[in-house]
């Protein structure tokens, strides 16, 4: 079981992939930069390859076998979205086929525990507000037919699926808004008749929720307007707290032992800094830590969990991912699997069935999108669950290394960097931060966004360097509340500056050929870069960034409302005077005149985070006071893009708009559809 989670990070980029990693091959530790630079060759640039591979229209990712292992269901763009397909477990690729044909990406789906059937959710126009469907298929053909339903219809409300109850598995526990806009209340669907039944009102403001075997709430955590939690349990039909944290701490809820009354919580409460794995005794109050990471250098990242709750596995991300099995059996397997690899790889297992001993594990690097296995528990075999060709060879992409640098107050800073292949000296740059900004970046191919994208510009000749600054998550509350009332002007951007002089001094990046990019907060951080360090950038793109942090937070929407006391502690509130003044000193809305870079602003016109304001605000000043901006707006898109041509046209304008004002490589054949797609895009700022 995993926690079930309400709120998002508000401004991470709605892009980023969703993993579950539980593991880890061959995994060196984060090293400094010159040891493992020194050593690369000038040779002749490689060749320049095609944007539409970085971004492969016949790729696959989300596999997921059916209850019973027949069958095996995945995303694949059909017609430039997102996609369900199916084939059978075990045959080709080729077989494969859709099963859902919609022209809104599909967001995320799941098996139900009844064979044959599965849930899946999308939203309008990137709007977030997802409804949830219902999948049957007819196997008794040799080309099973699907037949979908929505068990949800309202394009107002937002609809989260919790959980499929064991005891009651025709029924859905979900979370939505739907009877209050400010209160995400716990739900129960039938899914024969869709009829929707609420049954618990969230008035505790939970922000993540545990159910029993038979859907019912048990276990909730708190988020408090002072950045506060609380640890709640159902106990004799009474909520009680039976935890509380301290500023700026968090509790996450893992899994639930019912039968033994055993709550399992990541935490880094009661005076630790990192997050531990605990577990809770509910009926005792005993807390007794289970495991912490050796090193010191992470929180706990994932815990792989048995069917009755008890934890097998607990892994630690620093600048690689690294596994520490709790339970013989799960040693001697992981071994097996361990042992089967040989190449630099990060394993991360999807899905493990106890009743046919199948476990599903995805294997993936820095250079390569990952291929799909079966691990037989019962033989201790290794099989390849699906393969599929991939778009560029992994040879022709560049290596992602784990570094750590020091910022101007000694704090280090875990970051990732990219280099051109053979490449390592006066390069032009792209600091690349992520979005958030309570997230991080991590080192596989597929585990974000904007590491394809990294790729990309490594090819076309730029260094890419992604610093996990404070306030990311997963180094500990110290190191992300390091970020408290930093942004723009603190120590958050001082990270992203101190990376860039880094790779300056080490004789990597030109200092006259320096760009940042960043969607989300990594976007705010892009338009904080261009106004307040304005001589260190000479091109900048804001991807659904924020230009100013008082009407960001002034037009969340209404669920959010209850979950902001760490937005409020991080940035300010405000509703209180002295913090609204701080806001607008950090909005780089209010110096727009301190610009010397040309800025590229991107947006979906449905963005619920980052409303289209921020950016139409930030173009239209620059326009009135003769400043180079240039702006692309999806008006069928919301906090980023999701929709392939959407997504190629902007990559197509990024690398452009980087070719002429850093000077790397262009790749001038562009299809003429997607040239005439851009241009739809583009829009004229004089007109605002």
């Amino acid at each position: 079981m995993k926690t079930h989670k309400i709120l998002p990070s508000v401004l991470s980029t709605a892009l980023a992939a969703s993993l579950f990693i539980t593991g880890c091959s061959q995994t060196p530790s984060p090293t400094s930069l010159p040891a493992q630079v020194a050593d690369q060759e000038q040779s002749q640039q490689v060749q320049l390859l095609p944007v539409e591979a970085f971004f492969n229209e016949q790729g696959i990712s989300g596999l997921k076998s059916s209850s019973d292992g027949k069958w095996l269901a995945f995303f694949k763009e059909y017609q430039g979205a997102k996609n369900l397909y199916l084939m059978a477990a075990g045959a080709d690729l080729d077989a494969a086929f859709p099963i859902t044909t919609s022209k809104e990406p599909i967001q995320s789906f799941r098996w139900s525990s009844q064979n044959n059937e599965l849930f899946y959710l999308k939203d309008s126009g990137g709007n977030e507000n997802t409804q949830i469907y219902k999948l049957t298929l007819d196997v008794t053909q040799a080309k099973p037919t699907a037949s979908a339903i929505a068990l949800t219809n309202n394009s107002d409300i937002r609809y989260d699926l919790l959980k499929q109850p064991k005891d009651k598995p025709n029924t859905l526990v979900v979370m939505s808004n739907q009877d209050n806009p400010q209160q995400m209340d716990l739900y129960r669907i039938d899914i024969n008749s869709a009829e929707i039944t609420n049954i618990f009102s969230n008035t505790y403001g939970f922000s993540s929720i545990e159910t029993n075997q038979q859907g019912e709430p048990v276990l909730g955590t708190s988020s408090n307007p002072d950045n506060t939690s609380d640890l709640y349990a159902k106990i004799d039909g009474k909520w009680t707290s039976l935890i509380k944290t301290q500023f700026g701490e968090d509790i996450d809820i893992l899994s639930f032992d019912e039968d033994n009354n055993l709550a399992y919580l990541r935490a880094n409460i009661q005076g630790r800094d990192k997050q531990q794995l605990l577990r809770l005794n509910i009926t005792t109050g005993k807390l007794l830590t289970l495991h912490q990471d050796p090193m010191n250098e992470s929180d706990v990242y994932d815990v792989l969990f048995n069917d009755e709750g008890t934890p097998l596995a607990v892994s630690y991300y620093g600048g690689r991912l690294r596994t520490y099995p709790l339970d013989k059996t799960f040693a001697s397997n992981w071994k097996k699997i361990n042992d089967h690899f040989t190449q630099d790889i990060e394993i991360t297992i999807t899905d493990r069935n106890e009743k046919t001993g199948l476990w599903q594990i995805h294997v993936a690097s820095d250079v390569d999108m990952g291929s799909d296995y079966r691990f037989n528990a019962k033989t201790g075999l290794v099989s390849l669950l699906l393969e599929q060709e991939v778009s560029i060879k992994p040879e022709l992409l560049s290596k992602r290394q784990s570094i750590t640098y020091q910022a101007r107050d000694g704090v280090n800073v875990q970051a990732y960097l990219t280099l051109p292949k053979g490449q390592s000296k006066n390069l032009p740059t792209i600091i690349l931060p992520h979005g958030g900004p309570w997230a991080r970046d991590y080192w596989t191919l597929s585990s974000g966004y904007f590491n394809p994208i990294a790729q990309l510009l490594a090819n076309r000749g730029y260094a890419v360097l992604q610093p996990n600054f404070r306030a990311s998550t997963g180094f500990g509350k110290r190191f992300l509340n390091l970020g408290n009332k930093n942004w723009g002007t603190g120590s958050m951007q001082d990270d992203l500056t101190d990376g860039a002089h880094y790779l300056i001094d080490q004789g990597i990046a030109d200092k006259q050929r320096l760009g940042i990019m960043g969607a989300s907060y990594g976007g705010y951080a892009a338009l904080a870069g261009a106004t307040f360090t304005p001589d260190l950038y000479q091109a900048v793109i804001s991807y659904v960034g924020p230009s100013s942090l008082i009407t960001l937070l002034e037009s969340f929407p209404p669920r959010f409302r209850p979950y902001l006391g760490q937005f409020y502690s991080a940035v300010g509130d405000p509703e209180i005077a002295a913090d609204r003044e701080d806001m607008l000193a950090r909005s780089p809305i209010k110096f727009v005149d301190r610009i010397k870079a040309p800025l590229m602003l991107v947006q979906g016109a449905n963005d619920p985070r980052v409303t289209q304001l921020e950016s139409d605000n930030i173009a239209r000043v620059m326009y009135k006071q003769n400043l180079p901006v240039e702006y692309i707006l999806a008006k069928d898109e919301g906090h980023g893009f999701r929709k392939r041509e959407n997504k190629l046209a902007y990559i197509v304008a990024m690398e452009q708009f980087f070719a002429e004002h850093l000077g790397g490589r262009v790749d001038n054949k562009v299809t003429p559809s997607l040239a005439t797609h851009l241009n739809t895009l583009k829009v004229d700022v004089s007109r605002l």
